[in-house]
């Protein structure tokens, strides 16, 4: 008689939809082909892209409740970006999200295609719309989760180009936290935004106080 072999079920690993690693890579290869990153490095840009979505939700979900709107759209979103970036980081944010939404928006939905392929974004619309939906208990629109999508695209590049060249000039090859400090505390914008958050094993910015340093004193000549 033949004996039934007993299948065993193998534990799949719930996915962890607040990770964006896999696609920093990608922004990362895009900017800088021949740089990578570390383990630790990686983990600080997803804190940071982290930071940037729930900002930038914050504002967005408070200007649904002002105005008594039950759907956040595109428009709240884009609001929110001018509300939380400073400066130029917002006119370059808000310049990307809505070059999104109309490429999205013109885009034919074929068989096969993503929301983020329709964008023309390495970031998953998808993943950002379900991470939207789990803050706002309302409606979402279709070209909201683009625009954000867009905004955090373009932050994790603009950090991402200044710690690349912050590795270069340090002479490494790969991208630590200490470079990504670097890289922030150095532009003033970037700066202004992050500038109550603390990096892990970033270090400090070299600065050495005036009162600390030897006073100059002038070589008499006879």
């Amino acid at each position: 008689m033949r004996t039934k072999k007993k299948t065993v079920r193998k534990y799949r690993k719930p996915r962890d939809y607040s990770s964006f690693s896999t696609y920093i890579y990608k922004v990362l290869k895009q900017v800088h082909p021949d740089t990578g990153i570390s383990k630790l490095g990686m983990a600080v840009c997803n804190d940071y892209v982290m930071d940037v979505f729930n900002s930038v939700m914050e504002e967005a979900m408070k200007l649904c409740e002002i105005n008594k709107r039950t759907t956040l759209s595109s428009r709240e979103v884009q609001t929110g970006v001018r509300l939380t970036l400073p400066g130029e980081l917002a006119k370059h944010a808000v310049s990307e999200g809505t070059k999104a939404v109309t490429k999205f928006s013109c885009s034919d939905g074929g068989r096969g295609n993503t929301r983020s392929g329709r964008a023309g974004l390495q970031f998953p619309v998808g993943r950002i719309h379900r991470l939207m939906r789990e803050k706002w208990k309302g409606r979402v629109g279709s070209g909201a989760p683009v625009y954000l999508a867009a905004v955090m695209e373009y932050m994790v590049a603009e950090v991402l180009e200044l710690s690349g060249n912050a590795a270069r000039d340090n002479r490494k090859c790969r991208i630590i936290p200490r470079h990504i400090l670097l890289a922030i505390r150095n532009d003033e914008e970037l700066n202004n935004f992050s500038r109550d958050k603390s990096i892990a094993s970033g270090g400090v910015i070299p600065m050495i106080h005036m009162a600390l340093l030897p006073k100059k004193t002038k070589s008499s000549h006879y």
